[in-house]
């Protein structure tokens, strides 16, 4: 403490050195000194050193120190935010926080090898399927070269010919661009259509020729017919051949099952006990139209069927399950006509 040399417990201009009073003398003229009293006592031949009445006689006991310059800081008090360990930094410190994890990259939506598909996005094992639809493809026309679709951008079905029908794929709510391009020569859109697709639903695009000579998209929905009766099923019958031709079905007890269904339009879904059905396609024409059967029970045996049918085919339904039977072709083509069944 170099600085306080000249101090003493706070005190400024008083010595180390302790200033003590004179040596007492005793009373009486008697020249042999009296035994001095044991401290405290109160003999009468001698009496106690005088008390020292001045402060400069004696040392003072220090006092508390009232000046803030030479006495040592007092620790401070604990709400001191100038002592006290400075606390954690709060979870909002944008110093101390662990990073956020950013966002995944928004994909592009632009062509050429390095551009990112993102149709379809698959729902993991588990995942509900709340923001996702289900789509196939029926390829109905009668052109002889194979064709690829995609949807923005993204393959779904590759080198699909006249009568093919792919499985359900799985594809994002919303509105995406469908394509029809080449699978071989000059790879040239042929078509290429914006559609709705909803989350939840099923659907099936039918690529058919359309009355202008090029091909059309036709978006067929999967959804509609539930709450079936006990060992019951769903049917129905869909015209995707050519503009301009218009056909019924019938049943082999020459009931009528679906009447007049013109060039791209389905029919609406009948109640069908589960079982083989046989049925005819002729035209509207060349066959007087009865009322529509209501449902399809049993199986038809009669031989009462129009001399000359477009086409004959069996149907097998199962108990809880929907059906559509969908002619396609031409009368013209090597194809021909011919009924695709599948189970929606």
């Amino acid at each position: 403490m170099a600085e306080n040399d000249s101090h003493y417990n706070g005190f400024p201009g008083m010595s180390r050195a302790v200033a003590l009073s004179a040596p007492w003398k005793p009373d009486s003229d008697d020249s042999t000194p009296s035994r001095p009293s044991a401290p405290g006592s109160l003999d009468s031949n001698s009496s106690r050193p005088p008390a020292p009445d001045s402060s400069n006689d004696k040392p003072s006991p220090p006092s508390a120190p009232d000046t803030p310059d030479n006495q040592p800081a007092p620790p401070s008090a604990p709400d001191s935010p100038d002592n006290r360990p400075a606390p954690p930094s709060a979870p909002d410190d944008k110093d101390k926080e662990p990073p956020t994890p950013s966002a995944p990259p928004k994909p592009s939506s632009s062509g050429g090898s390095n551009s990112v598909s993102w149709l379809p996005v698959y729902p993991t094992p588990g995942a509900t399927s709340q923001y996702y639809g289900q789509v196939c493809f029926l390829n109905a026309s009668a052109n002889t070269f194979p064709v690829n679709i995609t949807i923005d951008g993204t393959a779904y079905v590759s080198n699909t010919r006249f009568g093919s029908l792919s499985d359900y794929d799985w594809v994002s709510d919303g509105f995406h661009t469908v394509t029809v391009r080449r699978a071989t020569g000059p790879r040239t859109i042929l078509l290429q259509q914006i559609l709705p697709f909803t989350a939840g639903k099923k659907v099936t695009l039918v690529l058919t020729d359309s009355a202008s000579g090029g091909l059309s998209m036709v978006s067929v929905s999967d959804t509609g017919c539930s709450n079936l009766p006990y060992n019951a099923g769903c049917y129905r019958f869909a015209n995707m051949t050519y503009s301009g031709f218009r056909v019924s079905l019938m049943n082999y007890d020459g009931q009528t099952v679906f009447a007049g269904i013109g060039f791209q339009s389905v029919s609406s879904y009948k109640q069908a006990v589960a079982g083989s059905y046989a049925f005819y396609v002729t035209t509207s024409e060349s066959y007087r139209i009865q009322n529509e059967i209501p449902i399809l029970i049993g199986l038809g045996q009669n031989t009462s069927a129009s001399s000359a049918p477009l086409l004959s085919f069996q149907a097998d339904i199962s108990a809880g399950q929907n059906y559509t039977s969908y002619l396609i072709g031409n009368t013209w083509s090597d194809g021909g006509l011919t009924v695709i069944t599948a189970e929606d």
